[in-house]
């Protein structure tokens, strides 16, 4: 398994960092068409299934991921943990079952996951680590606009950062980020609020936005 994924994924990620940051028009994940009869014969242990709906969702997989992780061997490696994931639970999917948003749950949860783990480590490293950025000879450069923005989207807690990369980048509705995240669309517009606000109060200005 992890040579098919190894061998699709290393062909899609030069081409998704590319467009990473890029709005994409699409049918939206929980409205895709797909075969279900691919997942059918998956379901069965169909290793010509297994490639190909790997070679048909690398693309949706990877372009979520790189919305929360810009590492090349970072979206790689997660990108394998979501297939992984996927066909160790290919059996839970109902046949009448939307299989590009359940994949697009599985994908979100778990970037929610690892942005939990990273979140942790940083902490660690600023309450253990002080000595470590005592070492640096060299000032960090001023980040200008765009990258205060981004590095302010980076500090959010993952349960706020999530839902807003989705709505602003993603484009999703309220109810298509409530469902990939298994929220209520009320909880969905809580936490969206509370991102704009912490980004607002982070970056010092006073505009808010009215969605």
């Amino acid at each position: 398994m992890r040579a098919i994924l190894s061998r699709w994924s290393r062909g899609y990620l030069c081409f998704f960092y590319k467009e990473a940051v890029t709005p994409y028009n699409y049918t939206t994940y929980w409205s895709m068409e797909f075969d279900r009869e691919l997942i059918v014969r998956a379901k069965e242990g169909d290793r010509s299934a297994h490639e190909a709906i790997v070679k048909q969702f690398s693309s949706m997989v990877f372009r979520l991921i790189s919305r929360f992780f810009r590492s090349r061997e970072d979206v790689e490696d997660i990108a394998q943990d979501v297939f992984l994931k996927m066909f160790s639970r290919i059996e839970q999917i109902r046949p009448d079952e939307n299989f590009p948003g359940w994949l697009a749950r599985v994908t979100v949860n778990t970037c929610y996951d690892e942005l939990r783990k990273t979140r942790r480590r940083k902490a660690a490293m600023e309450t253990f680590g002080p000595e470590l950025a005592g070492e640096q000879s060299v000032a960090p450069q001023e980040p200008d606009s765009m990258g205060k923005a981004r590095l302010a989207v980076q500090r959010l807690d993952p349960k706020l950062r999530i839902p807003l990369m989705l709505k602003e980048v993603e484009e999703m509705s309220i109810e298509e980020i409530a469902r990939t995240m298994g929220l209520t669309q009320t909880n969905v517009k809580v936490r969206l609020f509370r991102a704009r606000k912490k980004l607002q109060a982070m970056l010092g200005g006073s505009e808010g936005h009215s969605k």
